[in-house]
């Protein structure tokens, strides 16, 4: 029994050692989106460093029964946060780095498994903290603790590059004044160069780019008519899904090309004139009323504008409170 509890805390080291391994490939070798915890870089750090420093401590023998805990409270957890990657629809349970794998795979095959194991085979007759031999314990720590100080600047001062063939990282608020840099990649680039735009990039599974999807198609159907002073446009990223738009919807739809990966926050909305970016948002969807006060710069110099404003401005937002 105590060799099968060695065995399987040996184990349950190498895996640990090699998802931290994996992790940190990743984070050297790909941009991270920032969508939400999951995908926050310095949160992706942190996971990193803990389980390298977890993984050392089950492979080195130390404090075998503390360690055995942390193994147990560790994987228990990883059991909860894959259940809920699962059930949330998640594409990759992200515990590999670049290597995707379906969250049910790795709660059924790897989480839940670990835990039986270590609930099973768990260390006889040692104390919480026995403390080891001095050289044992300062070897095992000088380990740790160059281990520690080397990967922890290297992961957070070497972020990859920005632009790649393989991806692109796209950061829409520092758009502004310049031509849309997506546009030669979009099937509906031509009509977005002349013209002013609203444009919506979106995720078929954002629940924010769901949510603003009909609100902005009930502003291209309250503005029908009016498509000198202003279009809308929805173009979805790769990678692509069931669109949650209506039928016949009002707004011109359009696709980012799947040529790269593309690592984007959204709901990303822009504003254009004649494919230049006058204002842009990342992550949120403004409302009509904010729209319009950016139109209004726009349109400043125009003299149809203001009659234009005044007469959509009431009618859009009297039909979004009805």
């Amino acid at each position: 029994m105590k060799s099968a509890s060695n065995i399987v805390m040996k184990l349950s080291g190498i895996l640990l050692l090699t998802a931290a391994v994996l992790k940190g490939r990743q984070l050297l070798t790909e941009p991270v989106a920032n969508n939400d915890i999951w995908s926050y870089r310095p949160f992706l750090i942190f996971v990193v460093e803990f389980e390298l420093c977890l993984s050392m401590w089950l492979l080195s023998g130390l404090f075998k029964k503390s360690a055995w805990l942390a193994a147990l409270s560790c994987f228990s957890l990883f059991s909860f946060i894959t259940l809920y990657k699962g059930l949330s629809s998640a594409e990759s349970c992200g515990c590999f780095g670049s290597v995707h794998v379906n969250p049910w795979i790795t709660l059924f095959a790897i989480d839940l498994p670990a835990v039986m194991a270590l609930a099973v085979f768990r260390p006889k007759g040692e104390k919480l903290f026995a403390w080891p031999s001095t050289p044992r314990f300062a070897t095992a720590a000088a380990v740790s603790l160059v281990a520690l100080g080397v990967t922890i600047p290297v992961l957070a001062f070497n972020k990859p590059a920005g632009i790649t063939s393989s991806y692109e990282v796209l950061e829409p608020e520092a758009w502004v004044g310049r031509k849309l840099p997506i546009l030669e990649h979009v099937d509906i680039g031509e009509q977005l160069e002349t013209g002013i735009w609203l444009v919506l990039l979106y995720h078929h599974d954002c629940p924010d780019c769901a949510a603003a999807i009909p609100k902005y198609e009930r502003i291209a159907r309250d503005m029908a008519g009016n498509e000198d002073f202003l279009r809308i446009a929805l173009i979805e990223v790769p990678p692509y899904g069931q669109r949650p738009i209506s039928d016949k919807s009002p707004c011109t739809l359009g696709r980012l090309a799947d040529v790269k990966e593309w690592f984007v926050t959204t709901p990303v909305v822009a504003l254009l004139t004649d494919s230049r970016i006058t204002s842009a948002w990342e992550g949120e969807a403004p409302d009509f009323e904010t729209i319009l006060q950016k139109l209004t710069k726009i349109q400043k110099s125009r003299r149809k504008f203001a009659f234009f404003y005044q007469q959509i401005n009431e009618q859009v937002r009297h039909n979004i409170r009805g």
